[in-house]
């Protein structure tokens, strides 16, 4: 079958729980039906087909996986029955169409034969939902089918995500071993079609950005009043190029723990140049590799932990390094509790000055980002782990090299 290579670490590695999410026109929910069609042509598979709320089947998944097993040329092989609103293949799987907000946890023990469970729209399925499902599959093992190996139990979710707050960022945060978020937008399809990219064209020019921005990049809505930076303010700056007059300065967010990436990102005057991201590397590499892409020019170094040993690499190198401690006080004690807090409202506080690479992951870390006052009327950022926990992303990275970069003239080494 013919799939969008952004999707392909999926075939090579499923996990339990696997969420494509993005905008309109990356071909997802085809992509998945294409696969559930392909699978259930070659082996006994029974699958659930759901959504939050099924009032009929013209609201389910019914017609796109019928429309594929028809394309596929696979007619023959397939009893679609629709007054039972059931699909059987000839080798006995079977596809099943349900509304997960009518079933209890004891109505969805039905289900408890069924391997895989697609699940549409998934941004608008409720915690109770997901957690009354999950538990249901309970099959343990392996099959090969249409050259790959799947896991008998697995989770398909397709979703154009709503807000941080969706229940399944929740519920299936990126932290877990056995989840992948892939995300899969217009330019990321190689069938766009060509009447959908003038839709989109009209849709970018005459939609509100926050709009257009979901609806077909898949970037969900933030509560601005809680953003240290807006969505608004931080796509206006990745469309806008500014003077490089200056010298060279990097900012470095150096990786803690497995998941995490090593980002450095380098500006010329207030213009981002270059972005580059390792994982998995030594300290004495990632000095290395950042002295070389600071060309000379001043390395702003998040030195907590393992980024320690990197500051003391760089020395070596005669590098024009400044550590920066992420655990120190602010030097504007009376507005910020912390040096995290004065650096990220330094970059808002610059935002509208700076030009920055279109980048959708560095935006989604910069307008997701939330604060809130203190006792004493000081502007507290969330920390990573409450951000982390509340987004169901990873660290966010790319965003921390970023306040670096900007953090103007630190001058010494705060610690």
């Amino acid at each position: 079958m013919q799939i969008p290579r952004k999707l392909e670490p999926f075939f090579t590695s499923p996990l339990t729980h696997n969420i494509f999410q993005g905008g309109r026109g990356g071909g997802k929910t085809r992509t998945i039906a294409s696969l559930i069609a392909e699978i259930m042509n070659e082996a006994p598979v029974n699958i659930i087909c759901g959504r939050e709320i099924q009032k009929s089947l013209k609201e389910s998944s019914f017609l796109v996986l019928k429309q594929e097993i028809y394309r596929l040329g696979y007619g023959n092989r397939f009893s679609i029955i629709e007054s039972q609103g059931v699909i059987e293949s000839h080798t006995g799987g079977r596809a099943v169409f349900i509304g997960l907000q009518q079933h209890t946890v004891d109505s969805i023990k039905s289900y408890e034969n069924f391997h895989w469970a697609w699940i549409e729209e998934a941004q608008s399925v409720s915690k109770q939902s997901l957690e009354t499902l999950i538990p249901t599959l309970r099959t343990d093992g392996w099959f090969k089918a249409c050259g790959h190996r799947f896991p008998l139990r697995m989770f398909l979710y397709t979703l154009n995500p709503y807000t941080w707050d969706d229940p399944i960022n929740l519920v299936l945060p990126e932290s877990r071993n056995d989840t992948r978020r892939i995300t899969i937008n217009h330019n990321d399809n190689p069938w766009f079609p060509a009447a959908l990219e003038l839709e989109r064209i009209e849709a970018k020019a005459t939609m509100q950005p926050e709009e257009y921005l979901r609806i077909w990049e898949g970037i969900p809505f933030d509560n601005a009043e809680n953003a240290v930076i807006t969505r608004r303010q931080a796509a206006a700056a990745m469309a806008r190029k500014v003077s490089t007059e200056g010298g060279i300065v990097v900012g470095a967010d150096i990786a803690r723990f497995g998941t995490d990436a090593t980002v450095f990102i380098k500006r010329q005057g207030m213009q981002v140049i270059a972005v580059k991201k390792l994982t998995k590397k030594d300290t004495q590499t990632v000095a290395s590799e950042l002295a070389a892409f600071a060309e000379g020019g001043r390395i702003i170094i998040d030195d907590t932990g393992v980024g320690g040993g990197v500051t003391d690499r760089l020395r070596v190198l005669g590098a024009n390094v400044v550590p920066v401690n992420f655990g120190s006080r602010a030097r504007e004690k009376k507005k910020y509790p912390d040096i995290i807090s004065e650096m990220w409202f330094n970059l808002a506080g610059m935002i509208e000055q700076v030009g920055l690479p279109d980048d959708n992951d560095l935006l989604n870390e910069l307008s997701s980002r939330h604060y809130r006052y203190t006792a004493d009327e000081r502007r507290a950022v969330e920390s990573k782990e409450d951000y982390k926990k509340r987004t169901g992303r990873h660290s966010p990275d790319s965003a921390d090299a970023l306040i670096l970069c900007y953090f103007n003239n630190p001058g010494v080494t705060m610690v």
